[in-house]
């Protein structure tokens, strides 16, 4: 048995990301099965390319260099294309800024080496001390957590998450719709629609996200991220217009009252008042 990782990088050392790092430190004998039996690949959208000769401790692993910064999907999908060349039964979704630790580790060797059918393992994510992830599909906008176990209905977020690459194929891999924001959306979207089940697992991992203070980022992020939101809501798990421009007009006030934040709130005007992105 044999899986593929894809690690996504922008614009930092491959040694020093907290990824790589964590998975370094957590020592074991079910860690160096794992990294036995697991090819990584490291996906650098950084503008220049960085070295990996600090990285002899990752026993196979292939760097590619892509300055376009088209996002992850790009990266995710060139990750499953080597993962159907090494008929992986996984592919694992992971970012620089997770930081994994050996019980999730043990875990996550548990459920893979039990021949596990579901289309996703994943662990709990918690940022800023609240848990985000996963939570139930069926409630958008809203954080409501799920039991451990096999689960339906799950959305997760992409970052340490192995999804079936059997189920990846069918798929045709992953949507180009969504280069980078709500693309984790898209993907457990399609796990639910196609009765899928998930493997929640009791690990919690630590994971800085840079959508918990939207304060922090540049307009055109946040730009990417509310078209990227409007796109799915719209042609995927479609909700009701009065639904979504309620949960715009919450986020209008937080901007313009609370954050004193004129661009992103005229931003959100305009999607209140209908607009649609191309």
């Amino acid at each position: 048995m044999q899986l593929t990782a894809v690690v996504v990088f922008y614009q930092t050392e491959l040694q020093t990301a907290i990824t790589l790092q964590s998975l370094a430190q957590s020592s074991g004998p079910t860690t160096q099965k794992l990294l036995e039996q697991t090819h990584f690949v490291l996906y650098d959208n950084s503008p220049q390319p960085h070295t990996t000769e600090q990285l002899g401790w990752l026993p196979d692993f292939e760097y590619h260099h892509d300055s376009r910064n088209l996002g992850i999907a790009t990266a995710y999908n060139f990750g499953l294309k080597k993962a159907q060349e090494n008929k992986s039964q996984f592919l694992w979704l992971l970012d620089q800024d997770t930081s994994l630790t050996a019980d999730f580790i043990d875990q996550l060797w548990q459920q893979v080496t039990q021949s596990a059918v579901e289309q996703a393992i994943v662990p709990q994510i918690e940022a800023a001390g609240v848990l985000m992830s996963p939570r139930d599909i069926r409630s958008p906008f809203k954080v409501i957590p799920l039991a451990l176990g096999q689960q339906q209905h799950a959305l997760a977020i992409n970052s340490a998450a192995m999804i079936q690459v059997d189920f990846l194929s069918q798929l045709g891999g992953f949507s180009q719709d969504f280069q980078l924001d709500f693309l984790d959306n898209w993907l457990f979207y399609q796990i639910d629609q196609h009765q899928g089940t998930v493997q929640v697992l009791s690990s919690v991992l630590q994971h800085e996200l840079s959508v918990m203070n939207t304060q922090q980022i540049k307009m055109p992020r946040y730009r990417s991220i509310i078209t990227a939101e409007w796109r799915y809501y719209h042609q995927y798990q479609k909700i009701s217009e009065l639904h979504y421009r309620y949960h715009l007009i919450l986020r209008f006030s937080s901007q313009l009252l609370l954050k004193h934040d004129l661009p992103k709130a005229a931003y959100l005007l305009k999607f209140i008042f209908g607009h649609q992105p191309k």
